[in-house]
């Protein structure tokens, strides 16, 4: 919305078939706002477009389509809900205002009509559209503010992959319409070590977004700091409880070191889904939560470690992909989604994208998701394909 149509005169469109009443009311009217008038309800709804009135005034009997028609057209049809509709009667009958309530009229004017009171109401509509204005204004501002915020986020995460020698890696990132609270990220600590994390924030819009980004600082300078997997998530949680502090706000994470030489795979699991290790000698292992949610407390935080050895291969998801419904009332779960996952992680080179293929297949049609997705896939060896 530009400022423009924010400042522009309020537009009236009088529609009545009387024409002595159109002019009347054009008459007092036209000194403060900018006023059409239309002699039946087909001509005004010809003129909803060319004209874009913020206030109709409409008279409810009229030869053709009547005032409710005009209503319901509005309302149902075109689907605007901004326009003030003030309706003109001279029937105070029971039934009339119940009916052009229920079908959107926000207002009504008797006729004959003072001219006190029809620039007052008049006057209480214009204020209604004003305050629309500002709020849509405001609206559309905040969507262009994530939007930037958004495309700024989808900056900070990792472009390429870092080389090591027998490690494939394939990331999701698709965001739910807003900025995202999740977070995955991936760098080689030698020639040997891939640290890997992924990370989900509670919540959705610009607070999310910046505690993302605070993790994602303190996960690039642990890097820097050659930290440990422990000090790392420590350093995280601390910073999390002094900036969320009494509020609800919340992070979970899974933080891991693959160890190519040492052939280990060591874990930190705060709160976050369970990660999926694909074993080639002993099948899928489900590596749940170590610790509570990061930002709450202060928590000493120690390793789990297993073995990582050629052919194996890690998954990291967030909770998006089992929170939705393929169908009203029946719900994708996580043991659902755990389930297909182990399925198809034996499978190939395109792992993430045979998941979303099957999950599009388990509802018969594309999911509506209503998270952030993001998921992280590490293979160590060749992949078949």
């Amino acid at each position: 919305m530009t400022t423009d149509s924010m400042q522009r005169t309020i537009r009236i469109l009088v529609v009545d078939d009387s024409r002595t009443m159109r002019q009347a009311l054009e008459a007092i009217l036209a000194e403060q706002y900018e006023v059409r008038t239309a002699r039946d309800g087909h001509q005004a709804l010809d003129m909803l477009d060319s004209f874009a009135p913020d206030i109709l005034l409409l008279d409810i009997v009229m030869p053709g389509l009547d005032g409710f028609g005009v209503i319901e057209h509005i309302r149902r049809i075109r689907r605007d809900e901004q326009t003030f509709i003030i309706m003109l009667t001279a029937e105070n009958a029971r039934e009339v205002k119940p009916k052009a309530l229920n079908l959107g009229a926000n207002d009504f004017l008797l006729k004959p009509f003072d001219r006190v009171e029809l620039l007052a109401r008049i006057g209480v509509a214009a204020r209604q559209v004003r305050l629309t204005r500002d709020l849509h204004h405001s609206m559309e501002r905040s969507r262009r503010e994530i939007d930037t915020l958004a495309s700024l986020q989808t900056r900070l995460l990792p472009k390429e992959s870092p080389y090591l020698e027998n490690v494939q890696l394939q990331s999701l990132y698709r965001p739910s319409g807003q900025a995202s609270g999740d977070y995955f990220d991936y760098s080689a600590l030698s020639d040997d070590v891939l640290r890997v994390v992924i990370a989900d924030v509670s919540g959705h819009g610009a607070r999310a977004a910046f505690l993302m980004a605070i993790v994602r600082t303190l996960f690039k300078l642990s890097q820097e700091h050659a930290l440990s997997l422990e000090e790392t998530v420590r350093t995280i949680n601390r910073h999390l409880v002094e900036i969320i502090g009494d509020e609800s706000d919340f992070v979970t994470a899974f933080v891991a070191d693959l160890d190519l030489q040492n052939n280990s795979l060591s874990f930190i699991n705060a709160g976050h889904c369970p990660g999926l290790l694909h074993s080639t000698g002993y099948g899928c292992f489900r590596l749940g939560s170590t610790h509570p949610l990061l930002g709450f407390f202060p928590i000493d935080f120690t390793k789990r470690s297993l073995p990582f050895e050629n052919g194996d291969s890690l998954f990291l998801f967030t909770d998006g992909f089992y929170e939705w419904e393929p169908e009203p009332g029946v719900y994708y779960e996580l043991d659902d989604f755990m389930d297909l996952a182990e399925n198809l992680l034996a499978a190939g080179s395109s792992f993430l994208e045979d998941l979303i293929a099957n999950l599009k297949a388990a509802g018969g049609k594309p999911p509506k998701f209503r998270d952030d997705l993001t998921a992280l896939w590490v293979h160590r060896g060749e992949v078949n394909d």
